[in-house]
């Protein structure tokens, strides 16, 4: 069996702060929305944010995609530190704070730049999610084939 120790802590550490990122990406939504004047239930494409400019409309895009990509990927990225972090918390931790740091800068890159701005954090991103999913394939399998 498993057993949690100290080092597993900055596992949860990592997932904690993935779900606040995505709470503060959330709510850099809600302030575009204010912002741009795009009520509920409008995603961006509909009967307000069709009143917007060119240039707004594309900022809350970007705002609305960064947000929307997150929520996307969440399950993933806290299992796989949540899961990881059995078998080998901290580069778990490690990877999970590259994570973390990649959605910051994905996030920033996105919504000032669009889309083009996003590749520098991407990396970062689909990286240590990689990196993640392969430690935690790796760790069951010594797992499964050590008796």
């Amino acid at each position: 069996m498993f057993s949690v120790g100290p080092g597993y802590y900055w596992n949860i550490g990592a997932a904690t702060l993935m779900g606040l990122q995505c709470f503060y990406a959330g709510q850099r939504v809600y302030l575009a929305r204010v912002k741009y004047g795009v009520e509920y239930p409008d995603m961006g494409s509909g009967r307000y944010a069709a009143k917007l400019s060119d240039k707004d409309w594309k900022e809350f895009n970007n705002i609305m995609r960064t947000q929307q990509n997150y929520v996307e990927q969440l399950p993933i990225c806290i299992s796989s530190v949540l899961i990881g972090g059995l078998f080998y918390p901290k580069m778990s931790a490690v990877l999970g704070g590259i994570y973390i740091l990649g959605r910051a800068v994905y996030s920033f890159g996105y919504s000032r730049f669009g889309p083009q701005g996003r590749w520098a954090g991407v990396l970062m991103v689909d990286l240590s999610l990689l990196g993640l999913m392969v430690s935690n394939l790796v760790g069951v399998y010594k797992k499964l084939t050590s008796g």
